[in-house]
């Protein structure tokens, strides 16, 4: 690959290259593998390391993708940065596309490889990596789903415009700072809501196990707001 296909590692998200080209077309492809296996990793983890497996496993895909496409892996942050204007519209859509077909693909395969969890498939039941009532804390309101959810994305993604969008950003530590921006979120979160952050996260297991339908708009909404809040703050 030629130095003018490959992307400015200090300002990882906001890099694209033409819809057209061979570059882009790989982008899509590591955008869909990366977040099927963020799913897979990270909807299988067991609880009391959920925080550590999902801020690890984003920080590996995020390096591993970030040479190529950017290292999205959330339609939050691709919609964040395209409505900010760091990102083409079509480029976005493509990628949140591809990031939600990644992320049901990673829970189909998680259904396949956890024991029991095939039975699960369109059951409406809880299966790896759901956001349902059986993740969320019996005691929380519908309000405090929605305010935690836009609370940890928030963090999240200021994090990814400070690291990897402003110049002249940190570089490679990027990766490794929004893993870790995960982990505390997930740390003080995760027992409220299971902390998805993620629109994908929450639609991946939806779509194959049918589970948390109830619940959906109050995590992408906190998640998309959340996503709105940063951008303007970061433009601000």
């Amino acid at each position: 690959m030629s130095s003018a296909d490959t992307v400015d590692k200090d300002s990882v998200f906001a890099n694209y290259k033409s819809i057209f080209s061979r570059q882009f077309a790989v982008s899509l492809a590591v955008e869909f593998i990366g977040v099927m296996f963020f799913q897979i990793l990270g909807g299988s983890s067991v609880p009391e390391l959920a925080p550590f497996v999902n801020g690890f496993a984003l920080a590996v895909w995020i390096y591993s993708a970030a040479n190529i496409s950017g290292g999205h892996l959330n339609p939050a942050v691709s919609f964040s940065t395209a409505v900010c204007g760091f990102y083409p519209v079509v480029h976005t859509v493509l990628y949140i596309t591809l990031q939600i077909v990644g992320a049901i693909t990673g829970a189909w395969v998680s259904a396949k490889l956890v024991p029991g969890a095939n039975a699960l498939i369109r059951s409406g039941e809880s299966g790896p990596g759901c956001f349902d009532h059986n993740t969320i804390h019996p005691d929380l309101t519908d309000g405090q789903v929605f305010g935690w959810e836009c609370v940890m994305t928030f963090t999240l993604i200021s994090c990814v415009y400070a690291c990897g969008v402003a110049k002249p950003g940190h570089g490679s530590h990027t990766p490794f700072a929004v893993g870790l921006a995960l982990l505390a979120c997930a740390g003080a979160g995760g027992q409220y809501t299971g902390a998805a952050l993620n629109p994908a996260r929450v639609l991946g297991p939806l779509a194959v196990f049918k589970c948390g339908r109830d619940v959906v708009g109050l995590y992408i909404g906190g998640q998309f707001v959340a996503a709105i809040l940063a951008m303007s703050v970061f433009a601000f």
